[in-house]
């Protein structure tokens, strides 16, 4: 009867840590992933407020984001080093955003993506893994990524005020030449 329990015992702990060591691999899989690319091209839909806005997305490490929106008033968002702007390029308006309450300077940024993916929890799902974060200044923030390739294929994002945007990634390219120049932030005449 102890022999029967302490057996049980023995697999439960060899389980839960292979079960453990794999959370870890998986962890470092996407990790290695993401140190993998300098620049990535993707286009996207996001979902905010119960409205659809889709459009494509060109990202270079460390400091720099520009998406276009295919939208009416031909929406722009960038990211350059430490400003977060919104441009309308229609009504030729700029709006500008603290940086530091966004999670653009973690995501742009290799070191800080990882170490948010090594602190975050690790869900297996049928077809993704899932990477729930939580940051106390900024809310949070639960990371998609394809199970077989570790590419990032979205987020779910939940910020201070109880407002939740999702994006999905629907298709990437990654290391392609940008220059830092299609970066720029256009400036109000």
């Amino acid at each position: 009867m102890l022999k029967t329990r302490l057996i049980k015992f023995f697999i439960i702990i060899f389980l839960s840590i292979n079960f453990t060591t794999l959370k870890a691999d998986i962890k470092k899989n996407i990790i290695e992933n993401i140190n993998a690319s300098e620049t990535i091209k993707f286009k996207f839909i996001q979902i905010s407020n119960n409205k659809d806005e889709n459009g494509v997305c060109f990202m270079k490490r460390p400091h720099f984001l520009k998406c276009e929106y295919n939208d009416k008033n031909q929406k722009e968002l960038f990211v350059n080093n430490k400003r977060l702007a919104i441009y309308h390029k229609r009504y030729n308006k700029i709006y500008n955003y603290p940086l530091s309450k966004s999670y653009f300077s973690e995501i742009l940024s290799k070191k800080k993506f990882g170490e948010m993916i090594s602190k975050g929890s690790l869900i297996k799902s049928d077809d993704v893994f899932i990477v729930n974060c939580f940051i106390k200044e900024k809310g949070e923030i639960v990371f998609y990524f394809n199970i077989n390739s570790f590419e990032l294929i979205g987020w779910d994002l939940i910020d201070l005020n109880n407002s939740k945007i999702t994006l999905k990634i629907i298709k990437s390219v990654k290391n392609l030449n940008i220059e830092k120049s299609f970066f720029k932030i256009p400036k109000n005449n």
